[in-house]
C-alpha cells in the first residue's frame, strides 16, 4: 500500500465521483452502426469523454476506431494490461433510481453500469494517475483498455487484438475480489421452431439476464387470453439469485388449452426447463474444477409462425461443446425446430501461482487483512477470457452486495475509492516493483 496514491486519490474523490456520474448518464447500450462509432453513438459518447477526462488528467490515449480506447502510463518492455468497459446490458424492470440519472443516496452512486463497469474503468484511469503522479518507476508499461462492447460479443476486444499490442499479462477490475483465475465456457444458442401459433410473447431483453417479467397472449378454447407473471432479474451466471419469469410463463401456459403444436410447443418448454438452473432435465447438470453448469432461458420472440428463442449456458471447461449441442436439440426436438445460433466462448484457467495470481492475491489481503482469501472460479464472462495471462480482479460484492445486472445497480462511494486504491496497489505491484 502507498500512502501517497492513498491521499492522492481521496483528494480527487469528488473528480472521479463526477466523471463516473457524467458517464453513467450516457445510456450506452450497443445501437445502431456509424462512422467511426461501430456500437452506435452513444457509445462512442462516453468513449470520448472518458478518454478526454484521462488526456485532461495528462495521460496518453488514443481511440482505435471507436471500438475500443487506450489510456497509457509507464515505460517497459512488458506492458501490463486493465481490461474494463463502457456498455453496459439494458435496463430492465423494478428499478427506484432513474438508471441513467447517476443519483447518489445514502453514499451509493445509482445506475446501469455503476459497478459493471463504469465505476472500475473511472477508477482504473484515477488509479493510474495517482501511481504515476506519486513519481513510481515503471518496469512495465500500463495500459487501461477501455472496451465498447464487452456486454455483446466483445468485438472491441477483437479488434484491438488486430490493431495493437498484446498485453503480457492483464487484469479486468470487472468481478470478484479476491481474484479470478477461472472461469466456465459460455454459451449463446439460439433456437427456432417454425409453426402456425396463436401465441404471441416478446420477453427477455439480453440472454445473459433473467428475465424479471413476461407477458403473452394466446387462443384458449377459441377465446383469446393474455397471462403475464412476474419473476427477479440476476445475472444469468448466477439464476439462482433470481426467478425466471420465462420459464414460469410457460408452466403458467400449461395449465391453458391450447391446441395444435401450441400444445406441443408449451409442454416441450415446460418439460426441458421447468424452474430448473442447472440444466437438469436435458441431462446437463455436471460440474468439474470450474464449476456447475447453469442455464438461462434469456429470450424469446414467438408470433404466428412460431418462436425463436436464446439460451445462455456456463458449462464447466470439460464438458464437451458436443454434447451439450445433442442434449438441447434431444430435448426440444418435438417443436420440429433447429439451433440458428451458436456462440461458444471457451473457458480458461491461470496457475494459482503464476505471478498475476500470487500478487494480486498479496495486494487484496494487505488492503482488506483477509489472509484467508483464495481465488475463485466462476461462471461469468469478462475480458480476462480473451487475453493471455489474463485474471479479473474486481470489487463486485466488496464492501456491499454485488448488483450487476440488476435493477437499482450501484457503488458506494466508499466502495469506489477503495477499488481505486486497489487497482494503485496492484499497478504498483505488478508494473513497478
Amino acid at each position: 500500500m502507498s500512502i501517497y496514491t492513498d491521499n492522492w486519490i481521496e483528494e480527487h474523490k469528488d473528480e472521479m465521483i463526477e466523471t463516473l456520474q457524467g458517464a453513467l448518464r450516457i445510456r450506452t447500450l450497443e445501437g445502431t452502426a456509424e462512422e467511426g462509432a461501430p456500437f452506435g453513438r452513444p457509445v462512442k459518447e462516453c468513449l470520448d469523454m472518458v478518454l478526454a477526462k484521462a488526456q485532461q488528467l495528462g495521460l496518453k490515449t488514443a481511440d482505435l476506431d471507436g471500438y475500443c480506447g487506450t489510456v497509457d502510463a509507464g515505460e517497459g518492455e512488458e506492458m501490463l494490461g486493465i481490461l474494463a468497459h463502457l456498455d453496459v446490458v439494458p435496463e430492465g424492470t423494478g428499478w427506484e433510481h432513474d438508471p441513467y440519472g447517476a443519483e447518489i443516496a445514502d453514499g451509493k452512486i445509482y445506475g446501469r453500469g455503476s459497478l459493471d463497469d463504469k465505476g472500475p474503468a473511472i477508477a482504473s484511469i484515477f488509479a493510474l494517475k495517482a501511481v504515476l503522479a506519486s513519481g513510481a518507476s515503471f518496469r512495465r508499461k500500463v495500459r487501461i483498455i477501455l472496451g465498447c462492447n464487452e456486454e455483446t460479443n466483445m468485438g472491441c476486444i477483437d479488434h484491438y487484438k488486430k490493431v495493437e499490442r498484446i498485453p503480457d499479462l492483464s487484469f479486468s477490475p470487472d468481478g470478484e475480489y479476491p481474484l479470478t483465475n477461472s472461469e466456465k465456457s459460455i454459451l449463446h444458442c439460439t433456437y427456432k421452431a417454425s409453426f402456425r401459433s396463436s401465441i404471441t410473447m416478446n420477453v427477455g431483453e439480453a440472454a445473459n439476464v433473467v428475465p424479471g417479467e413476461a407477458s403473452c397472449t394466446f387462443e384458449s378454447g377459441w377465446q383469446n387470453k393474455e397471462l403475464a407473471v412476474k419473476g427477479r432479474i440476476a445475472h444469468a451466471s448466477l439464476p439462482w439469485e433470481g426467478e425466471n419469469a420465462l420459464q414460469k410463463l410457460f408452466l403458467a401456459l400449461r395449465k391453458e388449452d391450447l391446441y395444435g403444436m401450441d400444445r406441443v410447443a408449451v409442454d416441450t418448454l415446460c418439460d426441458a426447463f421447468k424452474m430448473e438452473y442447472y440444466g437438469e432435465s436435458l441431462g446437463l447438470d455436471k460440474e468439474d474444477g470450474s464449476g456447475r453448469l447453469t442455464l438461462n432461458v434469456g429470450v424469446i420472440r414467438w408470433d404466428h409462425e412460431g418462436f425463436e428463442m436464446i439460451l445462455d449456458l456456463r458449462c464447466p471447461v470439460s464438458l464437451p461443446e458436443c454434447y451439450i449441442r445433442e442434449r438441447i436439440e434431444l430435448a426440444l426436438a418435438a417443436t420440429g425446430g433447429k439451433i440458428v445460433s451458436w456462440k461458444y466462448k471457451p473457458g480458461y484457467s491461470i496457475p494459482d501461482d503464476s505471478e498475476i495470481v500470487t500478487k494480486l492475491l498479496k495486494v487484496y489481503k494487505d488492503r482488506s487483512g483477509q489472509e484467508d482469501a483464495k481465488p475463485k472460479r466462476i461462471g461469468g464472462g469478462t475480458y480476462s477470457r480473451e487475453l493471455p495471462n489474463a485474471v479479473s480482479f474486481g470489487p463486485e460484492g466488496y464492501m456491499c452486495g454485488a448488483s450487476c445486472h440488476v435493477a437499482n445497480e450501484f457503488m458506494s462511494i466508499d466502495q469506489l475509492v477503495m477499488n481505486a486504491k486497489m487497482i494503485a496497489d496492484a499497478i504498483i505491484a505488478l508494473a513497478c516493483e
